[in-house]
Order: C-alpha cells, then structure tokens, then sequence
C-alpha cells in the first residue's frame, strides 16, 4: 500500500487517542482485511489468526471489527462490526476441536474451529465486542432487545427487494418474514 503522509498522520492521531482506552493491545500496521479492504483511518489491527497460533487466514479482529469464517468449512468470510455481536462463545466437544460461536445481532451466527487458544480468542474477541459497545453508548440489553417496529418494516422491505431481485427465494422470503415478524 503505498504511503500517504496525511492518512498516516490521521491515523497516528487515532491510535494515540484510543489506546489508553482500549482493552487490548494494538497495532498500527496497515495491513489488506480479508474482504479486500483496508483498515480505516481510526481502526486498528488487534488480532489475526496466526497472533492465536490459528491457521484461519480469515480471522482478522480490528478495534471496530471482526472478520471471521460464517461457518466450520470456512469457505465464506463475514465482517462484523463490533457492535453487532451479541455473544461470543467457547463451545467444548467431547470429541474434537473446540469452536467459537459469534452471535449475531440479526438472528445468525458464525462459528470457526479453535483447535488451540480458544479462550483466549473468545475472551480477546468479547472484550474488543464490549469495549465498541461501550464507546457506542450501547449495553448488552440494548444490543440484544427486539427491533422496534421502525427497524422490522426496514427489515421487511430490506426481504422484500431481495426476493424480488432473485436474491432470494419465495420459501427462504415466507420463512424470513416469519422470523421478523415473530420477534417481540
């Protein structure tokens, strides 16, 4: 990525002023996000994959999101804003790895092996989710509450534009709809 002296200098700023507050550690390094992106100029890299001791080369945790496999394939990456998370959990099978298991603030969840380290990545994954709900002015009750019926008729017109661009199909639109209406 080439140098840019004025982005630099923003996000030396950014970095000064949120480090005192951040849970965990942080880095400057400007680094390409698994979608093709690249950090914004007040985001910055907490953790990847391979600081875990992971071999997930889509787990990626930013100071405002998390990146992480949708699924145990692995196949699709999904990137979270922070403040969408409603839990992260350490799942322990008899039998086999751990997982990680990331809900979602819109009824999905993502869920990664964590063959070695898993407490530490949900624990480090919890506390950058609590700390940008913090500085959103949002608590976990708030994130976890039912959408208020503004939000469900966004919702419901968001389904619908997709159903009608093919999106999705008439069973996968009827079955969203159910679930957004059902919500309290």
């Amino acid at each position: 990525m080439a140098n840019n002296p004025i982005r630099e200098a923003r996000r030396a700023d950014a970095f000064a002023r949120l480090q005192p507050a951040f849970p965990l550690k942080m880095s400057m390094t400007d680094q390409e996000l698994p979608d093709g992106t690249r950090l914004d100029d007040d985001e910055f890299l907490v953790r990847t994959a391979k600081d875990w001791g992971l071999s997930l080369k889509s787990l990626v945790l930013t100071t405002r999101r998390l990146f992480c496999p949708s699924d145990l394939t692995g196949r699709t990456t999904l990137s979270l804003p922070l403040t969408d998370v409603l839990s992260v959990a350490l799942h322990k099978h008899l039998i086999g790895f751990s997982t990680i298991v990331v809900d979602i603030r819109d009824g999905r969840q993502a869920s990664f092996p964590a063959h070695i380290n898993g407490q530490l990545v949900s624990s480090d994954i919890a506390a950058a989710v609590d700390y940008a709900k913090r500085s959103a002015g949002l608590d976990r009750s708030t994130a976890a509450s039912s959408p208020s019926p503004r939000d469900r008729y966004e919702l419901l017109r968001e389904i619908v534009e997709l159903r009608r661009t093919g999106v999705l199909t008439e069973v996968e639109f009827e079955k969203e709809k159910a679930r957004i209406l059902e919500e309290p």
